[in-house]
């Protein structure tokens, strides 16, 4: 049911990418509470984009670990990319169209998380299509 090997080969894969992962979440967390709570701080510009570090790397990890993986692999990841780029992108514009009407600003954080999300969904869809054929 389970292959270990492969398990195995994934993890050190995403070895790389969930250090800078978990301080990119530490200090993201960290930044906005202390920028919140300290609004007037000489360093909160630096504070604020301190989470950006340890988010280099991780985006470096997810270059390392993709170019790691077989064609199938590449090309099943590169459509989910493609998929997730093209939703956002229709999303953030048709936001930005309304924003003048009276819709909600929308805080551009969010912005990555859903680009995540939608990569996942793609991801998922180019696998099904991919496995059934």
């Amino acid at each position: 049911m389970f292959d270990l090997q492969r398990i195995k080969e994934r993890s050190k894969l995403l070895r790389p990418i969930f250090v800078p992962l978990i301080l990119y979440i530490g200090l993201l967390v960290f930044s906005s509470n202390w920028v919140e709570g300290n609004p007037d701080g000489p360093n909160n510009f630096w504070i604020a984009l301190s989470p950006m570090l340890p988010g280099i790397f991780f985006g470096l990890g997810v270059v390392k670990a993709i170019s790691r993986l077989d064609e199938l692999e590449r090309k099943i990841r590169l459509e989910g990319m493609a998929f997730s780029f093209m939703i956002t992108l229709l999303l953030v514009v048709s936001f930005g169209l309304v924003e003048p009407l009276g819709f909600p600003r929308i805080n551009s954080a969010y912005i990555a998380g859903v680009m995540v999300v939608l990569w996942l969904i793609g991801k998922l869809w180019a696998m099904r299509k991919y496995h059934e054929e």
